[in-house]
């Protein structure tokens, strides 16, 4: 499966995940990447997305403006870590 979002673009760099639209950009690290890839079900990752792997407020606010413009975003990232 091939991650497609009008909001933003996904990239990996060394095991680590950078989410890009424009000028702002989040990185996942790798061991945030780890922890999400090992968590039993969609609701366990989404959760653990939102609290551990977004690491600070600044974050979570992009992210959530990011989700306005793709309410999929979180489903198609659970989707490409898991494949």
């Amino acid at each position: 499966m091939v991650f497609t979002s009008s909001a933003v673009t996904l990239e990996w760099n060394r095991n680590n995940l950078i989410l890009k639209r424009g000028a702002s950009q989040i990185l996942i690290n790798a061991e945030n990447v780890q922890s999400l890839r090992t968590q039993e079900n969609e609701e366990t990752f989404v959760q653990f997305f939102r609290t551990t792997a977004l690491q600070n407020r600044e974050a979570r606010r992009v992210f959530l403006s990011w989700e306005r413009k793709d309410t999929e975003l979180l489903t198609k990232i659970y989707k490409e870590m898991m494949s």
